[in-house]
């Protein structure tokens, strides 16, 4: 359903400026973005598969839009709401140890990337408030797919709420 949403709000938005960057992009919030080889893939993969089985779902609400210098105009999810998701992401990359890591700081929804000013303007005063809700309880691994220009999923881990079989430090005092 949130990702139709979101399909649907790109299309009216590229009817309003034209073609932007991400216009094609399946709704999705980025963890991070990393490049290794198919072997490093197996073992990101079955580390993500671990720790989001520890995971329980949340639920997630849009509330507002933002931007970021950079020209990307997003879905901003609720501040209560970000306080799980920047936990889960946070136990999901200390366990992923690549060079040249993008980690997102911020739990958001990309509507368009790269936007000049006039766009980006334009894009935060043509659709009403947002409130769109859903319960994040998973997360996909995807791969890009340069004969497509897209990202594909090739994995999917979902919350299963189990118990941590990591050992956790205990203190006396």
């Amino acid at each position: 359903m949130t990702i139709e949403i979101v399909r649907q709000m790109k299309l009216r938005l590229a009817d309003e400026i034209g073609w932007y960057n991400s216009k094609n992009s399946l709704a999705h919030m980025t963890i991070s973005k990393f490049q290794t080889d198919t072997v490093g893939v197996n073992k990101i993969a079955e580390l993500v598969r671990l720790q989001c089985s520890t995971f329980t779902p949340t639920p997630v609400v849009f509330n507002d839009y933002g931007q970021y210098p950079n020209g990307a105009f997003f879905l901003a999810v609720e501040a209560e709401a970000q306080i799980p998701l920047r936990e889960y992401a946070k136990k999901v990359m200390s366990k992923v140890s690549l060079p040249d890591v993008y980690k997102s700081n911020e739990p958001h929804m990309s509507i368009a990337r790269k936007l000049d000013p006039e766009r980006l303007q334009r894009a935060l005063t043509f659709f009403d408030k947002p409130a769109i809700s859903f319960m994040c309880n998973q997360v996909a691994l995807r791969r890009f797919n340069p004969d497509r220009r897209q990202y594909d999923i090739i994995d999917i881990f979902p919350f299963l709420g189990l118990p941590s079989t990591e050992p956790e430090q205990l203190s006396l005092f």
